[in-house]
């Protein structure tokens, strides 16, 4: 083990287990389920769902520590580290599909740099499917047994590359941030052209995990009517495991067209990267699948509100960005808000839904509002995204021009 190691920033449950046991997620592949292997003891942070759900509750387990900390290899040393014949474990902040995008390219330029090297995640959470994508990476979605930490000569706290303590406010460009900081070279971008041509696969997916980023249903409704005008097949993908998608599906109305089918979400994130891989074009919200079409570079239009499309993009050209342009009394777009957050006295909101200054939005919600999800998502949004609504025609007009589509 390498010298001048410190402490990770995020606490794991250590605990052990008399009886075998193994668990998986159900929005992840089955394949990626993990089962015991026998070791004294397991590891799994202490606010995942194992811990917090199950753990507590399952017959011969006992918690051994709710506050150990894996000593891993200090952010200074990252690029100074041979790991050319080494084995590496990462331990990934969270599993926001995006970012885990981004660190999945940035793998795919650690094993262009370090092909021999053994690499494997912990914590990958919902997002494994993504990492399963590189191949011979041993991927832990949930937790690992002393018996495999034992195999790793580094581990590597992905918390702490450059920007991550504030993304909820500030996004960044994972895949930027760190292969600067291990001073790699990004893997070469294969360039898909655009061609339109009748029975084209076009996928759609406007929702995003948050109000702030979730495009307009009128919006969306114009853009499937255009394409499927013009003889595409259009698939519009939802996300069932979001509490507003009959409330957003209802405001999407009757789509009549028998080449607009709706998918209320697929059962595993496996299921949502396939269907990206297999489409010709794809028009996205600020979300998850937006940054999934980096990893096929397949092309499009991402429609960015509270977000900044240069930040989150990065080199990456295949979508076309379009950028809300709302400009208020208290901020202008993109502000950098990833989530709405609560004054100091509960409402909730961003800076132009409620008219007060940044300073004021100092918090996260305690609690969720599902009403005001539902009335942002679907008749009252947040000016910068109300904004993408009113340049429906100019949006229209851009998919046109790119597409080579008449009227």
């Amino acid at each position: 083990m390498p010298r001048h190691l410190h402490p990770s920033r995020k606490t794991f449950a250590r605990f052990a287990s008399r009886q075998p046991f193994q668990f998986g997620l159900p929005n992840v592949s089955p394949e990626l389920a993990q089962a015991s292997d026998n070791s004294p003891v397991y590891f799994t942070r202490t606010n995942s769902l194992l811990r917090q759900q199950v753990l507590g509750n399952a017959k011969g387990v006992a918690i051994k520590s709710d506050a150990f900390r894996f000593q891993v290899l200090p952010r200074d040393c990252w690029g100074k580290a041979d790991f050319s014949k080494s084995s590496v474990l990462f331990l990934i902040p969270d599993d926001a599909l995006g970012d885990c995008v981004g660190m999945t390219l940035f793998l795919r330029a650690f094993l262009q740099r370090y092909p021999h090297a053994k690499t494997a995640v912990l914590n990958s959470a919902a997002a494994s499917d993504i990492f399963a994508l590189i191949p011979d990476l041993a991927i832990f979605q949930l937790f690992i047994s002393a018996r495999n930490l034992a195999q790793f000569e580094y581990v590597i706290d992905l918390s702490e590359m450059e920007g991550w303590k504030d993304i909820a406010t500030m996004p960044v460009n994972p895949e930027e941030a760190l292969c600067e900081a291990f001073e790699l070279a990004p893997v070469p971008l294969e360039k898909r052209d655009v061609s339109f041509k009748p029975g084209i696969n076009i996928g759609i997916v406007p929702m995003a995990s948050s109000p702030l980023r979730t495009l307009p249903p009128e919006l969306v409704g114009k853009i499937s009517t255009l394409f499927a005008r013009h003889d595409a097949n259009v698939t519009i993908v939802l996300n069932a495991y979001q509490g507003v998608m009959k409330a957003y599906k209802a405001a999407l109305g009757d789509l009549a067209a028998p080449n607009i089918r709706i998918v209320d979400g697929f059962k595993t994130i496996g299921d949502l990267v396939q269907f990206v891989s297999k489409q010709d074009y794809m028009v996205v919200a600020d979300s998850g699948p937006a940054h999934i079409t980096k990893l096929f570079q397949t092309p499009g239009l991402g429609i960015y509100s509270s977000a900044s499309a240069k930040t989150l993009q990065g080199r990456h050209q295949n979508l076309r960005s379009w950028q809300s342009g709302f400009v208020g009394p208290y901020c202008q777009a993109p502000c950098g808000l990833a989530k709405l957050r609560a004054t100091p006295d509960g409402k909730i909101g961003c800076m132009g839904s409620l008219n007060v200054a940044a300073s004021v939005l100092s918090e996260l919600p305690q609690k969720s509002d599902p009403a005001l999800a539902r009335t942002l998502v679907t008749e009252n949004p947040v000016p910068c995204v109300a904004e993408l609504g009113q340049k429906s025609d100019a949006i229209l007009s851009l998919l046109k021009t790119e597409l080579s589509l008449d009227s």
